[in-house]
C-alpha cells in the first residue's frame, strides 16, 4: 500500500506541475508572440532553454520518485518476487522427455572405429530434453501435444508418434526451431482437410485456444518471451511443434501459441543447434545466431515487413496442403536432427 501511494502521489506531482507551466505559458506568451512579430533568435533560444528546463525538472521528480519507491521495495523484495512468480508463471502439469541426435555432415549416425575418425568435431550429438507442459494455461494444445507421445509400437499398423520427429528447419527471422512428424502431411478428402499416415487417414483439428481469459484471471499470459519454449503455430493443422533459441520472440504472439516450455537441456543442445549452418531464402549457406537478424541495411523495416508477409501467405498454403513450400530452402538446416525416444514422465 505504502508504495502504490508513493507512486500516486508522484504520478498527480508531474501531472500538476506540467499543468500550471501549460496555464502559465497560455496566460503570458512570449512578448514578440503578441506583438505579432516574429520571434528573434534570442527568444527562440530561451524558449528552447526553457523547455529543457522542463524535461530537467521531470527527470528530477521522476528521480526522487524512484529513490524512495526503492527503499519500502528493496525491504520486501522477497515477498514481493515470490508474488510475482506465483501469479505470472505457468503451471507444469505434464513432463514428457526427447530423446534427440545430430548427424554428421555427411548425414550419418553410425559408430566409427577411433582409427577411422577424421574430424573430431563431425561426430554425432546427442541429447536429452525434459519438457513441461501448460496444462492450465493451454490445455487444448497440451491435449493434442499428448496423443502423439506415448503411441503404442505397432510395425504393421503405425500410428504417427513424436518418436520420429525430425526438426529441419531453424527460422532465421525468428529463432524458431521447427519439427514435425516424419510422413505426416495434409491431404484432402471429401473437400476437407485430413491427416495422411503411411495409408491411414486421421481427422485434423487445430490446436485452438479459448482466447477469452478475461474473466480468468489466474491463467498467465504466455509470450514469446525466453529461450526454450515450446509452441505450436495456430493455422497449422499438423501436430508440428516449435522451440524458441532465443532470449525473446515476440513477433510469434500473433500466430502461434506457447504451450510449454524445456526444463533440462543438460547437453546444451539448443545451444548447439543454433551453430548448425542453414539454407537461406536466397541460397546462401549461412550460420544461424542467438541474435536476431537484420537483413538489408537501410531497408531493414521493408525487408521485416515483407518476411511478416511472406509467413502469412506460407501459412494459409500450409493449412490448405500445399506441399510445395516443404521444397523451399528458407532455413533449411544442413544436419539431420531426429527425435529417437519420447514418452511421459
Amino acid at each position: 500500500m505504502r508504495v502504490a501511494s508513493v507512486i500516486t502521489l508522484a504520478l498527480v506531482i508531474i501531472q500538476l506541475a506540467d499543468g500550471f507551466q501549460i496555464i502559465n505559458r497560455l496566460v503570458t506568451p512570449p512578448q514578440a508572440t503578441s506583438a505579432g512579430l516574429k520571434m528573434t533568435e534570442h527568444e527562440e533560444t530561451f524558449a528552447a532553454q526553457a523547455l529543457f528546463s522542463d524535461h530537467q525538472r521531470r527527470t528530477l521528480i521522476q528521480q526522487v520518485v524512484q529513490s524512495i519507491v526503492a527503499v519500502p521495495v528493496l525491504g520486501c523484495s522477497s515477498s514481493a518476487s515470490a508474488a510475482i512468480d506465483v501469479s505470472y508463471l505457468p503451471q507444469v502439469t505434464h513432463k514428457v522427455f526427447m530423446d534427440i541426435r545430430i548427424s554428421r555432415r555427411d548425414g550419418t549416425f553410425y559408430v566409427k572405429k577411433p582409427e577411422n575418425i577424421e574430424d573430431p568435431t563431425d561426430e554425432p550429438i546427442y541429447a536429452h530434453l525434459v519438457i513441461g507442459l501448460y496444462g492450465n494455461d493451454a490445455p487444448n494444445c497440451v491435449q493434442q501435444f499428448l496423443k502423439y507421445v506415448d503411441v503404442p509400437f505397432d510395425l504393421d499398423s503405425p500410428n504417427p508418434s513424436y518418436s520420429t520427429t525430425r526438426f529441419s528447419t531453424l527460422d532465421t527471422e525468428t529463432g524458431l526451431l521447427i519439427g514435425g512428424i516424419s510422413g505426416l502431411d495434409v491431404t484432402t478428402l471429401a473437400g476437407g482437410n485430413v491427416l495422411q499416415y503411411k495409408g491411414k487417414v486421421i481427422p485434423a483439428k487445430l490446436w485452438l485456444e479459448n482466447t477469452k481469459k478475461e474473466e480468468d484471471t489466474t491463467k498467465a499470459v504466455l509470450r514469446h518471451d525466453r529461450k526454450g519454449l515450446l509452441t505450436h503455430r495456430n493455422l497449422d493443422l499438423t501436430p508440428s511443434f516449435g522451440i524458441t533459441t532465443r532470449g525473446s520472440s515476440t513477433s510469434l504472439d500473433s500466430s502461434h501459441t506457447v504451450f510449454g516450455k524445456v526444463l533440462e537441456d543438460n547437453d546444451g543442445f539448443l545451444e548447439k543447434v543454433i551453430d548448425i549452418p542453414a539454407m537461406t531464402s536466397d541460397g546462401l549457406v549461412s550460420k544461424t545466431s542467438n541474435e536476431p537478424v537484420n537483413v538489408g541495411g537501410a531497408n531493414a523495416v521493408t525487408s521485416s515487413l515483407f518476411t511478416a508477409q511472406r509467413r502469412v501467405f506460407r501459412d494459409a498454403a500450409k493449412t490448405f496442403g500445399d506441399t510445395r513450400l516443404d521444397r523451399l530452402p528458407d532455413g533449411k538446416l544442413l544436419r539431420r536432427i531426429e527425435v529417437t525416444q519420447v514418452g511421459s514422465l
